[in-house]
């Protein structure tokens, strides 16, 4: 087991006494006193690093030797991603743009210049997504597979399309019309808009104009037809609409009809108060309907639509800055190309999950393997299904007493979620702790707050100024006389939907140490006012900025005086200033820094002062999501899992979790991960200073690294 190991192999203490037991106040102190960037360090905005890791994603859309299918979702993603990064990054600075000068206080790139270098960017990403989305479609259809608009429906196939029409999708049209006294500002910004203008063929009468909002998801975005001459027809459903206009608006004196799309995004930020007197659930379902009727931030619009009906939108949608306007072609929404219906053989081959091998095979007990043995997960290669296996045997096994677990997103229809509520109607004793502002995800996780409370699991719903980010599982188990805690401790969600796409590490351990601490944060979760005190896992807000602070300044420390240094980590995202400019130090101290980064990325390198700094980011099948950190310190090396990437809010406005690795042979698992990461030459792309996204230079033989993990798992007895 991990707790008899020898001091050597766990590095000396993960943190000086001073620090580990240092509280650095409660949320609101902490974030009072976040350290800002220094004067004249290089620091590149987030938003332009982000929109640099969706021009990666963008890139990869465009890569010939991916499948199409996988094409197409590479675009659906990129889409997706940029209605996000306008409905939080772009809102934000759009709030910052109102400070005026006061946003200099933030000490921020200047929010104005930031906005137009992110306009300029999204302007020319978006001619290469049509171009992209052009060249995807014309190699579908040398495979058969056509999308056709309403003027393109090959006449054998209209009465089987008349009829779709008129079962499937009329009955969930319900028009708005547009008249003089019509107030739009509650229209949704999820959904997308038809905006139709109604006349009479060769004749000068007044128009009429009404807005149909597209019944997604209701009905599917994408419709196939059936085989027409060997080939699949596809149409979206926009152009179904379309086609069965004249249907809609029988009654009215028109039979012309003209419908253009438009698309609106709002500020997502719920913006909570500190009123301690309104309940959660109340802060909650007033933030999620103000989040309907945010600040307009883009109206995205078909380019041919009559400028007179234009305005009459903007008008009566009280849409005045034209920043927000952003003219577009027939169809938006293109975040729904994920789920285009091509065939599976023109997606990537079909890759099952890998058993590990002490945990498959003959009949097993997880706490009988766990007592002899840590072990790592690495997802999706590994299979989820060992967690829930951990899950199950808990809520089967008479020995447990209790279970932990701290919720941020789980999967809609959740097996975690299930086993969490069979173990208490089993008798155990169940909580979790759900994390109510999970953005985008706080109705849901409302909704599961409620089916656990029925199922007589005890809820703890947030923690009061703090969002709960940290990936924790524990399960207290009574043997020969004592309770033995066995946890299970990840850098992503207990969700079994996204650990098959998203590249996670999880940490099962029986580590006396680590239960202890996970006990104390589920103390902490219930009584906030005062910190928990924690002996190996290291948590924000309390002391997680600090002991960064510390381990960056002993490798700098050992450069010094001639031992061995090195920082290895691996995160989403590295964006806060403070930890920016200590990067900038050890590299000016001759310690070599290697960061593989998914997204925000402001360290610049190419500096004097970054001069032994590399960056590198994936793109690949798989979500890059692990987060973790190496620091060579002094040849004693320190292993850790985090839930926390390197920003301002992960330091001084979460509860996040930094984990020890302390088994020696996971340790040399993980550094064989990140060698492999290291050594990609086929999906890596340079973060240099220019963020060019240029591959890296290929030499020697081609290397993904995510297949060459899943070829070393394969072949490697793990442990």
């Amino acid at each position: 087991m991990s707790d008899s190991l020898p001091a050597a192999a766990t590095g000396g203490p993960i943190l000086p006494v001073a620090l580990a037991s240092l509280p650095e106040g409660l949320p609101a102190a902490v974030r009072e006193s976040r350290p800002m960037l220094p004067d004249g360090v290089p620091f590149r905005s987030k938003e332009v690093s982000w929109l640099a890791f969706n021009s990666r994603v963008l890139q990869e859309a465009g890569n010939p030797e991916v499948p199409l299918l996988e094409r197409l979702k590479f675009l659906g993603i990129y889409s997706s991603n940029l209605d996000e990064f306008f409905r939080v990054r772009i809102a934000t600075l759009m709030r910052l743009v109102m400070l005026g000068k006061d946003y200099r206080k933030l000490r921020l790139p200047d929010p104005k210049a930031t906005l137009r270098e992110t306009k300029s960017i999204i302007k020319r990403d978006a001619a290469i997504f049509d171009r992209t989305y052009d060249e995807i479609f014309a190699a579908l259809g040398e495979q058969g597979i056509r999308l056709i608009n309403d003027t393109e429906v090959p006449k054998p196939l209209k009465p089987w399309l008349s009829e779709f029409f008129l079962t499937k999708v009329k009955p969930r049209i319900m028009p708005i019309v547009i008249r003089n006294y019509s107030q739009l500002g509650g229209l949704r910004d999820q959904p997308m808009y038809l905006a139709v203008e109604m006349g009479r063929a060769g004749r000068m009468t007044r128009l009429a104009h009404a807005l149909i909002e597209i019944p997604t998801p209701e009905l599917p975005r994408f419709v196939t037809l059936p085989e027409y001459k060997g080939q699949r027809l596809v149409m979206y459903l926009d152009d179904i609409i379309r086609y069965g206009l004249p249907s809609i608006f029988t009654g009215l004196p028109y039979d012309k009809f003209d419908a253009y799309a438009i698309k609106f995004t709002r500020d997502a930020e719920m913006g909570f108060d500190d009123d301690v007197t309104e309940s959660l659930y109340d802060k909650i379902a007033e933030g999620l309907r103000s989040r309907q009727s945010g600040q307009a931030v883009r109206m995205n619009y078909d380019s041919r639509i009559p400028v007179t009906f234009l305005k009459l939108l903007t008008d009566k949608l009280k849409i005045g800055d034209e920043d927000t306007l952003m003219p577009g072609f027939r169809y938006h929404n293109r975040r729904d190309l994920v789920k285009f219906p091509a065939p599976d053989q023109l997606g990537y081959p079909r890759e099952f999950p890998l058993p590990h091998p002490r945990l498959s095979g003959k009949r097993h007990s997880v706490f009988r393997v766990l007592q002899d043995h840590d072990l790592l997960l690495h997802l999706p290669y590994h299979s989820f299904s060992h967690f829930l296996d951990f899950l199950r045997e808990a809520s089967l096994d008479p020995l447990v007493q209790s279970i932990y677990l701290t919720q941020y997103r789980v999967a809609g229809r959740s097996c975690v979620a299930r086993a969490l509520m069979n173990a208490a109607q089993n008798g155990k004793e169940v909580t979790v702790l759900i994390e109510p502002q999970a953005r985008f995800d706080e109705k849901n996780n409302i909704e599961w707050a409620n089916r656990y409370q029925e199922a007589g699991v005890k809820v703890i719903l947030g923690v009061p100024g703090l969002k709960v980010h940290a990936k924790m599982c524990l399960v207290v188990r009574h043997e020969s006389g004592a309770d033995r805690c066995y946890s299970a401790i990840g850098t992503g969600n207990f969700n079994e939907d996204t650990s098959q796409f998203y590249t996670d590490h999880m940490l099962l351990t029986s580590h006396a140490g680590m239960g202890a601490d996970i006990l104390e944060a589920f103390r902490f979760f219930q009584a906030n006012w005062n910190p928990p005190v924690l002996h190996h896992l290291v948590a924000a807000p309390f002391n997680l900025r600090a002991g960064v602070r510390y381990w960056i300044q002993n490798e700098i420390e050992h450069a010094k005086n001639g031992r061995e240094a090195g920082i290895s980590i691996k995160l989403n995202n590295l964006a806060d200033p403070e930890i920016t400019a200590l990067l900038y130090d050890a590299s000016q101290a001759g310690v070599k820094v290697n960061l593989i980064v998914r997204s925000m990325f402001s360290v610049i390198t190419g500096e004097s002062v970054s001069k032994n700094i590399r960056g590198i980011g994936i793109v690949d099948r798989y979500l890059e999501h692990s987060r973790i950190l190496v620091f060579r310190n002094g040849g004693s090396p320190r292993y850790f899992l985090s839930s926390a990437d390197f920003l301002p809010r992960n330091f001084d406005s979460r509860f996040e979790i930094v984990c020890p690795i302390y088994d020696l042979r996971l340790q040399n698992k993980l550094q064989r991960y990140l060698d492999i990461q290291w050594s990609d030459n086929t999906k890596a792309r340079v973060l240099d200073k220019r963020l060019g996204n240029a591959l890296v230079k290929r030499e020697g033989p081609p290397v993904r690294a995510q297949a060459a993990v899943r070829d070393w798992l394969t072949k490697m007895d793990h442990r």
